[in-house]
């Protein structure tokens, strides 16, 4: 095992009380917590109930940890999965919840819906109250704008923008304790003129609603839900404080005050906390409640505040352009309110000897560089440079960071055209996860009651349509000419409704069987013999191996869950990144079933359907970003958003569209992405409206415009973060490039600017 560095040394010594650590990019803050957890696990005299609680909110950490801390302690002769635990916060907050449904004021049988379907919920209640109050909104708008315009604002804009207002909204008010009534009752007492703050309510009142109608809670919810339990019930706090004795929690910087009241609330008197993360890795997409000062805040009042400042990830002069984007934005950048975007500790080298030497310096592999660019002509300049680097390259990484994803798209296809090999991965978000997790759930469902020929017809539909997938890849796969791809997808559309309708039938016939076992089991009478005569010689050979299936997976059905979870997933998956989200499930089911040894089959399905509606929050489980490698991707350039990269690393990284749009520095004449340009006065209409929600709760009287001018300064800080972290993405050579945007009028962002000349000045001597 690698020998710790003495800052390393000095986390790993920790025995108790608070300790914040403030951790810089490549500083090995996991393979230090890991290692801090496997000693507590070892060491701390831990009862057999008792263990290590790592908490994180970065779902790809889950496995990440579960796994080195088990390689860890079976060095010390221990059992893994024994005395520890890793879990996500909102899995933490929904076992809490679970434990005590009745203190937050849900039923037994609650479940909690995804971000896909809390959208369209929330879609079709704003877009319902904008139907009937359309006017409460349209004053927003700037007057000079032409009728043509005006009529596409309202068809097109509006309705979307109203539900983003609505959603930043409701996700505040629940992040504060707040429902929809006592939003209600804080209009009614003040009299004051608040129509965003009185649509919010609105539309925060619907939704609320339709969750309830619906027995569901979103992941808001359960936050508040969770903390809501733990101050009532004194005895589940008690039996939690007993049960986890240290509680270690891993990407701090990006916890809100509420998630960051339930782990205090855990860790109770005395306080066996450590928080481990980097304020200045703070970098968020959308609208979030999370704060990087409440981690600065803890990590200056806590017992013990060692530093992770050492990082062999970086050759030495892109850590002295981190470094000095840090003291730039301390001390130079023209606006006061947006110095404090970054904070020390600066990034130091490795000492001599240590096992992560830093890459040889090379100054001349920085570049700046701008051309008066348009998107397409930067996204051609990259191309032509990385084609030969890539052929002169092959076993190193290289990434291409975008600012939003349409830009990456558009890169994409460049790269088709030109032959360049690449690997869009992280720009997509799919269903996969959903989809398996489905597909097994549905077997699981059936196993727990085999009488039911609804469930046996839901299997159906589930085995068939993973034949018809499986025919279409290798079917794909055989496709060797353009012409014949043609055809192929032409005729595969037919034959995909043609199998879909079968798939329809055939399941509605077994949905209307009497009596499963007849089928199945059939002992004298057999349905199948019965309705053979209405069925086609296919239909016949279908429902024929259909059940010699169903009486494999009944066979199975004895088998510890883990086991019959792997067993039904390699019925249905032979792809590697199918087969790991299987092991994913298989490792969560046989955790639920060893804490709840009296649950059967129906309880365990109920968890793998939360698994399977709850892809993207509930531990272990991701949407596909969580399981990406870049070592599994040399030889080819892996196009991602700026803020995907986070927690990667890459040999060479291209920093693309690095202007005055996309990264303004809240000076006059910057134009600011979340700033529309059909409402008056420049206004942000999500950040006026938490304003005046703000100012109804007691805080600062609104004035309008106000929140606008402080949501630009919080956006350019949050700028000044997302380019000190693509920074830290690249270990040997770094190229920043800027464009002029699609209507030609963007400079080069401000940031861009001062960092060439420090390199010019500092750097590249």
């Amino acid at each position: 095992m690698a020998e710790p560095r003495p800052q390393q040394k000095e986390v790993l010594g920790y025995e108790g009380g608070t300790m914040g650590v403030a951790a810089v990019p490549g500083s090995g803050k996991t393979w230090t917590l890991t290692r801090l957890a496997a000693r507590l696990v070892a060491e701390a005299d831990l009862e057999a109930h008792q263990e290590v609680l790592v908490v994180t909110l970065v779902n790809s950490s889950v496995d990440n940890f579960s796994s080195r801390i088990d390689a860890l302690i079976e060095q010390e002769e221990m059992l893994p999965d024994v005395g520890y635990r890793v879990c996500t916060l909102h899995t933490l907050a929904h076992e809490i919840v679970r434990a005590r449904p009745d203190l937050a004021g849900l039923s037994e049988d609650f479940h909690v819906i995804d971000d896909r379907q809390s959208s369209d919920i929330l879609r079709d209640v704003a877009s319902s109250w904008y139907q009937s109050n359309q006017s409460s909104i349209t004053g927003y708008l700037t007057e000079d704008i032409s009728d043509y315009k005006r009529k596409e604002v309202l068809a097109d804009k509006l309705p979307g923008q109203v539900r983003r207002v609505a959603q930043n909204a409701i996700t505040y008010a629940k992040s504060n304790g707040l429902s929809p009534e006592a939003l209600r009752g804080y209009l009614r007492d003040s009299g004051a003129e608040m129509p965003l703050a009185e649509m919010a309510q609105s539309i925060y009142q619907g939704y609320q609603q339709a969750l309830n109608v619906r027995n569901a809670v979103d992941y808001d919810d359960l936050i508040r839900h969770a903390l809501q339990v733990l101050r009532i019930d004194e005895e589940l706090l008690a039996r939690l404080r007993d049960q986890w004795p240290y509680v270690l929690e891993d990407e701090a910087q990006d916890s809100s005050k509420i998630q960051q009241q339930i782990l205090r609330r855990l860790v109770g008197d005395q306080e066996n906390w450590v928080r481990v993360g980097d304020p200045n890795q703070a970098i968020y997409e959308s609208f979030t409640t999370a704060d990087p000062r409440l981690l600065r805040e803890f990590v200056e009042e806590a017992d013990q505040s060692p530093k992770l400042a050492q990082s062999g990830r970086s050759q030495p002069s892109i850590i002295k352009l981190a470094n000095r984007t840090i003291w730039w934005s301390q001390e130079k950048h023209p606006t006061p309110e947006v110095q404090g975007a970054l904070t020390k500790p600066f990034i130091r080298k490795t000492s001599e000897g240590d096992p992560q030497p830093n890459p040889p310096d090379r100054p001349d592999r920085i570049a700046f560089v701008e051309g008066g660019f348009t998107e397409e002509e930067e996204i051609e300049k990259v191309a032509s440079a990385l084609g030969p680097w890539l052929e002169a390259n092959p076993e190193k990484t290289c990434a291409m960071l975008v600012p939003v994803r349409g830009m990456g798209v558009a890169a994409a296809s460049h790269f088709e055209d030109e032959g360049i090999p690449y690997t869009d991965s992280l720009l997509k978000t799919t269903s996969q996860t959903r989809e398996a997790a489905q597909r097994i759930e549905r077997v699981v469902e059936y196993l727990a009651e085999p009488t039911s020929s609804t469930r046996l017809a839901r299997c159906y539909v589930q085995w068939r349509s993973s034949q018809v997938e499986a025919a279409q890849e290798k079917s794909a796969q055989g496709q060797s000419t353009q012409s014949e791809g043609e055809n192929a997808s032409s005729g595969g559309e037919s034959e995909t409704e043609a199998a879909k309708a079968e798939i329809r039938e055939t399941s509605r016939l077994v949905s209307q069987i009497e009596r499963p076992e007849d089928y199945i089991w059939p002992q004298g009478r057999s349905w199948l013999s019965e309705v053979e005569t209405d069925l086609t010689n296919e239909q016949l050979s279908r429902l024929e191996t259909f059940r010699e299936k169903v009486q494999y997976w009944l066979e199975l059905s004895d088998l510890p869950i883990g086991q019959l979870i792997m067993a039904l997933g390699r019925d249905f998956f032979s792809d590697p990144d199918r087969l790991a989200l299987v092991q994913k499930f298989s490792g969560l089911l046989r955790r639920a079933s060893n804490y709840n040894p009296e649950w059967g089959l129906p309880r365990l399905s109920d968890e793998l359907e939360v698994i399977a509606e709850n892809e993207r929050r509930f531990e272990g489980v991701g949407s596909g970003e969580a399981d990406f490698d870049p070592e599994d991707h040399k030889g080819e350039v892996t196009i991602s958003t700026m803020h995907g990269a986070k927690g990667l690393e890459w040999d060479r990284v291209h920093m693309m569209g690095v202007n005055d749009y996309h990264f303004p520095a809240a000076v006059a004449g910057d134009k600011f992405l979340p700033e529309k340009w059909f409402y008056r006065d420049g206004l942000n209409l999500q950040a006026e409206t938490l304003a005046q929600i703000d100012a109804l709760t007691g805080g600062e009287p609104y004035q309008e415009g106000e929140a606008t001018t402080e949501a630009r300064q919080e956006y350019a800080r949050e700028r000044i973060r997302l380019f000190y972290v693509c920074v830290t993405r690249a270990r040997e050579e770094l190229m920043i490039t800027t464009n002029i945007g699609r209507f030609e009028d963007n400079r080069p962002a401000l940031i861009f600017e001062e960092m060439r000349k420090i390199y010019d000045e500092h750097i590249a001597e």
